[in-house]
């Protein structure tokens, strides 16, 4: 008897495979699983790799299978991970859950969240009762401060206001214009209501503030610090809601792990306001957090 955890991710799926006692018996990669965006053969491809892996330890032998993917609660996208998923033969208990759920169960061990800053940006959590709360993560349009893609958006406002005399002059701009390959502010607004530029397009601008920050660029150093304050924003919100003073807090995404100046930021805020909390890297994947919850769920 083994439990089993799926990450579904825009890029790839990590598997987790957990035996009796709660140790990991496998973790492997496969494909792209997340339905929003990717499409419906390659997510059917990837659920059947997964699947391959799992009949190696025997589908009959799975006690509990939970798959993460973001938008889980689109019925459609979560109807066809579903469906061929019973379509490849697992007939056992299944539960498909938000992202940032797997995220939590791998990342803390007792009441806390996560903070997650990746393209977009939430805060999603455990109360010691158990009861679970969530702040941000409402999307690119209206909100996702201190996520990728705000900060891409900013590198863009801050280049075309220095270009016109509203900031002061910046390494951003010329940084900014060659990766566009753009020669001035028009060129920008070209390229930003271009059809083809998105979300994905906008947040992979974020990586050239490092190059600023490396300078102590002031135009960089208020964008980082903007991104900090909303990022925690996020956290202390969180923590007033529940009643909590303590607890844990795992910080992940790219925004957190590769931004240095964001995440000591975003330290210092909240446990400025909350020094009771423990600020940590995750304790484990996500994926491992979705086989410990099909552990839970099979007791």
């Amino acid at each position: 008897m083994y439990y089993c955890g799926w990450d579904g991710g825009g890029t790839k799926t990590e598997v987790c495979l957990l035996d009796a006692n709660g140790q990991v018996l496998e973790t492997r990669s496969f494909g792209p699983l997340n339905p929003n965006g990717t499409a419906r053969e390659t997510v059917e491809a990837t659920v059947q790799d997964c699947l391959a892996l799992m009949a190696e330890y025997g589908l009959s032998h799975c006690a509990g299978l939970v798959i993460g993917i973001a938008g889980v609660s689109n019925a459609d996208a979560a109807g066809l991970v579903e469906d061929a998923v019973r379509r490849g033969g697992y007939t056992g208990k299944l539960r498909l859950l938000g992202d940032q759920e797997i995220a939590l169960a791998g990342a803390v061990n007792g009441p806390g969240a996560v903070l997650i800053a990746g393209t977009g940006a939430v805060c999603f959590g455990r109360d010691a009762q158990g009861n679970s709360f969530r702040v941000g993560g409402y999307g690119y349009l209206i909100d996702d401060g201190g996520s990728g893609y705000a900060i891409g958006r900013d590198l863009l406002a801050a280049a075309v206001r220095c270009l016109d005399g509203r900031l002061p002059e910046s390494c951003l701009t010329p940084l900014v214009l060659a990766q566009l390959q753009a020669r001035d502010a028009r060129d920008i607004v070209t390229w930003l209501y271009a059809p083809k530029t998105g979300k994905k397009e906008i947040a992979s601008l974020a990586p050239l503030l490092l190059q600023g920050l490396e300078k102590q660029d002031g135009v960089a150093l208020s964008i980082a610090r903007k991104a900090a304050e909303d990022l925690a924003e996020l956290v202390i919100t969180a923590w007033q809601k529940t009643g909590m003073n303590g607890g844990e807090l795992a910080l992940m995404g790219s925004i957190l792990q590769h931004y240095d100046l964001i995440r000591q930021g975003v330290i210092r805020s909240v446990q400025a306001r909350f020094p009771g909390i423990a600020v940590h890297d995750p304790l484990g994947s996500a994926s491992l957090g979705a086989a410990r919850l099909a552990m839970r769920q099979a007791d």
